[in-house]
């Protein structure tokens, strides 16, 4: 991973959250967190592990999912470059992951230890704000998803995820798409047919 990249994501992070940070914290970040590479289908987090690492998407896509008694998946949320990977409830309330986050593409992120990343926000007001934002991004896409299945239909589930993750319908299988909205990879097919959108 160059070191280009690695400065030019916490540049578009800080951006994105409307966020500005002192050279001096941004380099207490750039201590902490530490590349890693994942390949296709592999695992940030697995059911049954304890959430304590926090990570940021380089370079990829990730799938947040957790399976039912019949081994069938549901996929919760997605995340791609500038996404945070972390289960807050599972560290909150110190239990095991009830979810996978799993690569579905070969992957770069960083990575730091919620420990470490959780000393230097402490009495640190710039940093501190940072961690706020990443959570609040984090609960506000949760929420969201949850609220569309009570209030909008198929087609208007399927243009809130266009709108989400623009692009993203091109860089994964429809299967994931498809349990990520509710419905079966056949209805999805009938669906994008109806909105004449061809992948």
């Amino acid at each position: 991973m160059s070191k280009n990249v690695y400065d030019d994501l916490w540049i578009d992070i800080l951006k994105n959250n409307g966020i500005f940070l002192s050279e001096k914290n941004i380099t207490l970040l750039k201590k902490i967190f530490k590349p890693k590479l994942l390949k296709k289908d592999m695992f940030f987090l697995q059911e049954g592990e304890k959430s304590t690492e926090i990570g940021v998407v380089v370079k990829g896509v990730f799938r947040s999912y957790y399976t039912d008694k019949a081994g069938k998946d549901t996929t919760k949320y997605f995340y791609k470059e500038g996404g945070v990977l972390f289960s807050y409830v599972a560290h909150l309330s110190q239990k095991e992951s009830m979810y996978y986050i799993q690569a579905l593409e070969d992957s770069e992120i960083i990575v730091a230890q919620i420990s470490d990343f959780e000393k230097i926000v402490e009495e640190n007001y710039e940093l501190l704000l940072f961690y706020k934002k990443m959570i609040d991004n984090v609960l506000i896409m949760k929420e969201e998803h949850a609220i569309s299945f009570k209030v909008l239909d198929s087609i208007e589930r399927y243009k809130q995820f266009l709108n989400a993750y623009p692009g993203l319908e091109k860089r994964i299988k429809q299967y994931n798409i498809a349990s990520y909205l509710g419905m079966t990879p056949v209805s999805l097919s009938r669906l994008r047919k109806d909105l004449n959108i061809n992948k």
